[in-house]
């Protein structure tokens, strides 16, 4: 205890000027309407949009787009929303949307569609991650409550891959998985699809393991906020006594996109909104890496994520949170020879793990740790200060790194 208040004493005046900033969501818009994945039989629609936001939502600074849009756009590649339904009228989806647009009551669809695709419009300050990628559609689940059956979702997969899409993303998890839907997963994987789905899915008892996420072959996701901290602090258990699959995370809390109806902006979140920003830095990926597989593309995104302090392993946040910067200039031919994404840039600092970190031994914690923790404090207020006012970003490859901030505005 003593030497934990040491390290408090000596640390507390380093950490002070590097506070977490106000929140980027905080100066948002009140009156934005708010999409979620459920709703009752006989409950309204989804309200429309109204009011356009021309600041630069925090998702985009938070993921480093605008280096990743450098290197790729997701041109040539088609990402399947399954859904059940795509307003492909909404403006900033105009182009984007292929056969099987509908009415969407949900919104929800329309809203992972533009989280994944969603060309600039002049006013606007919200882009998808992949805006060249083509969205493809594919009604599932009862359009007037949005639950999803593992069946269903079995053959959505089927008719996504059917239609020549790269990547499908789930929109809404099934609370149980089935034997059609782990054939359908591993036939997408075969034909050279990569499945994206939510980690959890909501019912009236909490969160729970969602399918298909449960399948090794498909990429697992869970949301993190603003502050990169995850949406669910704590591991699920799946009903066999096992715990519940988390690959990487993405941003799913307070979220910007577009809804159907209108031209106007909406909020949602969760972990199927998580993984529509996987889905879409897939697309990237795919699209710069044509040859890539499944699972090299899957590999890649875990590789470059910012990792936790417990690695790949942790139940929580699985390899971290994505990097679309660092996936896509990872160099291929290093990470085939030394298993790894071969990222350029400066090494990331892990977040803490809620959990705690590994104890070292005693007598190391022990010996010479008043001037141990001189020296970390000092390190710590320098990699804080800079790590936080570049959002975590691996630095690319000529950069400067300075302790400037971006001058965009955020919401």
């Amino acid at each position: 205890m003593r030497g934990v208040a040491a390290s408090l004493l000596v640390c507390g005046p380093l950490l002070a000027p590097v506070a977490a900033p106000v929140p980027a969501w905080a100066d948002e818009p009140t009156a934005l309407p708010q999409i979620t994945q459920f709703k009752g039989a006989d409950d309204a629609c989804a309200e429309p949009g109204t009011d356009v936001v021309e600041r630069v939502p925090w998702t985009f600074p938070a993921l480093g787009l605008a280096s990743a849009h450098e290197l790729s756009r997701g041109s040539g590649v088609s990402v399947a929303v399954l859904a059940t339904a795509v307003d492909g009228g909404v403006p900033a989806l105009t182009g984007a949307v292929g056969d099987g647009a509908s009415a969407d009551c949900l919104g929800y669809g329309t809203f992972l569609a533009g989280v994944v695709a969603a060309r600039p419009l002049p006013g606007s300050g919200f882009v998808g991650v992949a805006p060249e990628a083509d969205v493809i559609p594919v009604p599932v689940g009862d359009p007037d409550t949005g639950i999803v059956s593992s069946d269903g979702l079995a053959s959505g997969i089927g008719d996504a891959v059917d239609a020549g899409a790269r990547v499908v993303l789930v929109g809404t998890a099934a609370v149980e998985g089935s034997q059609a839907l782990d054939e359908a997963v591993a036939s997408a994987t075969e034909a050279g699809a990569l499945v994206v789905a939510p980690a959890t899915v909501l019912t009236s008892e909490g969160p729970v393991p969602g399918h298909p996420a449960q399948d090794p072959a498909v990429l697992s996701v869970a949301a993190h906020d603003a502050e990169g901290a995850p949406v669910l602090a704590e591991p699920l258990i799946r009903f066999n006594g096992e715990l519940a699959r988390v690959d990487v995370t993405a941003p799913g809390d307070r979220v910007l996109s577009v809804g159907p109806g209108g031209e106007g902006h909406v909020t949602a979140g969760g972990d199927g909104v998580a993984a529509a920003f996987v889905a879409g830095t897939a697309a990237l990926l795919a699209a710069r890496e044509p040859d890539a597989g499944p699972a090299q593309v899957r590999e890649r995104l875990t590789a470059t994520a910012y990792g936790s302090a417990l690695g790949p392993r942790d139940p929580v946040v699985g390899s971290g949170r994505i990097d679309p910067p660092g996936a896509l200039s990872g160099d291929p031919v290093a990470a085939a020879e030394a298993g790894t994404a071969g990222v350029v840039g400066d090494p990331f600092v892990p977040d803490p793990s809620p959990r705690g970190s590994v104890e070292v031994p005693g007598t190391v914690a022990v010996v010479g740790v008043a001037g141990l923790v001189v020296v970390l404090c000092s390190l710590a207020g320098v990699v804080l200060r800079h790590g936080r006012t570049r959002n975590w970003r691996p630095a690319a490859p000529g950069e400067r790194v300075t302790p400037e901030e971006d001058p965009r505005p955020l919401i």
